[in-house]
Formats: C-alpha cells, sequence, structure tokens
C-alpha cells in the first residue's frame, strides 16, 4: 500500500512539474507574439544606441551622398539596401536602373545635411536637401528635393536604405504616436 502511494505522489508531482513548464512556455510565447507600441519599441532600441551609432549612420549616409555629388552614382547606389516583406537585401539590378535614372534627371550638384532621427530598428530618418540645378540668377532659390536615407541596425550593424513611398517618419504630419503599433523587425 505504501509503494502504491509512493508512486501515486511521484505520478502527481511529476505532472504538476510538466504542466508548471507547459504553462511557462505558453506565458514565454504569448509574451513574445504580444506587439509592442510604437512608444515601447523606439524606446527600447534608443536605449541600445551609443553615440558611435549616430557618427556611423552620419558617415555613411554622407559618403553616399558625397558619391553621388562626385557623379559615382553605381558606386553609391551599391551600398543601398531595401526592405522587401521585412527583410533586408540589396538592390536589384532593375532597382539600381531605376534610382540610377532618377540621380541623372536629379543630380546632386550640392547637399545639405538636415538632420537624423532614430526611432525604431527599421525606420530612422537621415534627411539631406540635394541641390540639383544652379540657379542663373541670385535672386531664384535653388532647385531643390529633400533625400531621406533609413537607416537600419541589424545585429549591431548599420545599413542603409532610402526611404519607401509610404513608409512613416518623424518627418511626415501624421507620423506615428507612441501608441502606434511599432513596426516589424527586419531581418536578413
Amino acid at each position: 500500500m505504501k509503494n502504491l502511494i509512493k508512486s501515486f505522489l511521484y505520478i502527481a508531482f511529476a505532472i504538476c512539474c510538466i504542466t508548471s513548464c507547459n504553462n511557462n512556455h505558453q506565458k514565454e510565447q504569448q509574451k513574445e507574439q504580444r506587439v509592442k507600441s510604437w512608444g515601447e519599441a523606439k524606446t527600447e532600441f534608443i536605449s541600445t544606441l551609443t553615440a558611435s551609432d549616430t557618427t556611423n549612420v552620419k558617415q555613411m549616409a554622407l559618403k553616399c551622398m558625397d558619391l553621388l555629388k562626385a557623379d559615382s552614382i553605381d558606386q553609391a547606389l551599391d551600398m543601398l539596401y531595401t526592405v522587401q516583406e521585412n527583410k533586408l537585401r540589396k538592390l536589384t539590378e532593375e532597382e539600381k536602373g531605376q534610382l540610377s535614372k532618377r540621380f541623372k534627371i536629379f543630380p546632386v550638384i550640392d547637399y545639405k545635411f538636415e538632420s537624423l532621427t532614430f526611432s525604431t530598428q527599421g525606420n530612422n530618418d537621415v534627411k539631406f536637401t540635394s541641390y540639383f540645378a544652379k540657379s542663373e540668377n541670385v535672386q531664384d532659390s535653388p532647385k531643390t528635393i529633400k533625400l531621406m536615407f533609413n537607416p537600419i541596425k541589424i545585429e549591431n550593424q548599420w545599413y542603409l536604405s532610402m526611404k519607401n513611398i509610404g513608409q512613416s517618419s518623424q518627418d511626415i504630419v501624421n507620423h506615428p504616436t507612441d501608441n502606434s503599433v511599432a513596426p516589424a523587425e527586419i531581418t536578413f
């Protein structure tokens, strides 16, 4: 009888342990699946940044702009990546061709650094004013367009991409609020 009770207690103990482990595992999965708010993602991301991140991103963007200004468009485009379905990848030849055409129509004769803003791992702003035509008349305002890069940090490495149409930015009027849903993390 004692052996029967001991066996029953061991089985009950084992069931409790297994159930407890499963509950902890389920709680961890629920925590991982919970969608972060923009404010949470921004606070978490910015807390990981250092002064060298700012320096590295700015230098990378300035190098790209210098290459464009020197009419080394192919070299500049080789620095750029794009995001497709939350995956970072190099530009295709077709995408490079489209951007090359754009920079030939609107060449970077000169540029001015405007701002650098960090938001989340895959959504940041580096803004430039690009001068594409010199004005003959001093009274005429220079011909400019705004260029916006989106630096992305993956596994402690920064990658430079162009902002996609419709991608949020701190520069737009209706930029995300802290309660907005955060964008998904970008991976390779």
